[in-house]
């Protein structure tokens, strides 16, 4: 029961992380880089943040995504 519910726990935060990666990869949320670039001033950091953020959380889908093998 206990390993059902961490499954479903790990399948429901996969998803989630590739949401979010989804939306911080630089494609159409503008209002967001663009409050981003305000506060840093800076066209290429704010680009390498939402980057950096779209791969932290395609990263974690993948890791929380990998199926368990029977040693695990």
């Amino acid at each position: 029961m206990v390993i059902v519910k961490r499954q479903k726990l790990r399948d429901n935060l996969a998803k989630t992380c590739l949401v979010l990666g989804t939306f911080f990869n630089p494609l159409g949320f503008d209002a967001a880089f663009s409050f981003v670039m305000k506060l840093t001033g800076s066209y290429l950091l704010t680009d390498v943040i939402f980057y950096g953020v779209a791969l932290f959380f395609f990263g974690l889908y993948f890791l929380l995504s990998r199926k368990k093998t029977k040693s695990e």
